[in-house]
Parts: C-alpha cells; structure tokens; sequence
C-alpha cells in the first residue's frame, strides 16, 4: 500500500486538507491517530466483559466494525492495515508524528529536527531541499484547495510503500 502521510500540531488543517484531498485521488483508506484513549466499554456489557477476559474483540455493526485491542506497537497498525487492503490502495495516515516515516509537516513552526519530512506546508521555508508550501497556519480554504490540487498530482512523490509493515 501507499501512504500519504500529514502530521503537525493540532489546529493546523491536517483534517481540512485530508477532506479536500480524498475526492482527488484514488482508493482511499485513512488512519486517523490520535492522543485520546479510545472509550472503554461498560464493564458488564458483552464486550467489556470479553475485555476482562483478554481476547481481542471485532466489534461488528451494520454501520462499522471496531477493532478492540491494544497495539502491541505503532509498527502494528501499519501492519494490519497493509495486510487488511489492497496493495495499491491508498492509504492517508492523519497524525503519528513520531512515526520514522516521512511526512508532510503542516505547521506555524517547523517541524522538530528528529522527525522524518517529506515536505512542509506553513509559514517557515524548510532548510536544504524539501519540498516547502508557503502557507498561514492554520490553512485557509484557498491554499487548501491549492495546496490539495498539487498533492493530488504529485502524491506518488510524497508518499511512501508499505509492505508487510515496512515502509519501502
């Protein structure tokens, strides 16, 4: 699989621009990461007590399916996903900036050194060659509609290959 991935702090057009893009490209799947703790469920509901138990749960609805279990790693995740989608899917990951994979940085500052970048979109050129989108953050609807118009020309330049869980 392809993944195209954005990460910056929150408030900076991260979701506005995925939301701008997805109609743009193709098969899309997106893997939104986030710092809050998933709700857990009510303790002696099916599921809560299944939890209790230890076994992985798959929750299915007519409107969803949840996935109930801890990552054993943040390398998991793209795990499951590679294994789960086609390989020519497209996959947006919003988030995981820890993550060693390259990323478009969406942010006021730039990004921390020690963060992989595939590219910047904000107010600060980056140092060396990367690839720079001058923009106010947090993103305006003109330069989303600009910035998404590039990507979605140019997204195989940015993104990188998943398989098996390794990014390529």
């Amino acid at each position: 699989m392809r993944v195209l991935h954005f990460a910056g702090p929150s408030g900076s057009g991260k979701t506005r621009l995925i939301e701008a893009l997805i109609p743009l490209l193709p098969v899309v799947q997106v893997i939104k990461w986030t710092h809050h703790a998933l709700p857990s469920d009510p303790p002696q509901s099916d599921t809560g007590r299944f939890a209790k138990l230890g076994p992985a749960t798959l929750l299915a609805a007519p409107n969803g399916i949840v996935d109930r279990r801890p990552p054993s790693s943040r390398e998991s995740v793209y795990q499951t996903a590679a294994a789960q989608w086609h390989a020519q899917a497209l996959v947006i990951v919003e988030g995981d900036k820890g993550s060693p994979r390259p990323k478009i940085w969406i942010g006021r500052d730039l990004p921390p050194v020690v963060l992989s970048v595939g590219g910047v979109i904000g107010p600060q050129r980056p140092p060396g060659s990367i690839p720079w989108f001058d923009s106010p953050v947090p993103l305006p609807p003109d330069s989303i509609q600009q910035i998404a118009a590039h990507l979605a020309q140019e997204w195989m330049r940015y993104s990188y290959e998943v398989r098996g869980g390794q990014a390529q």
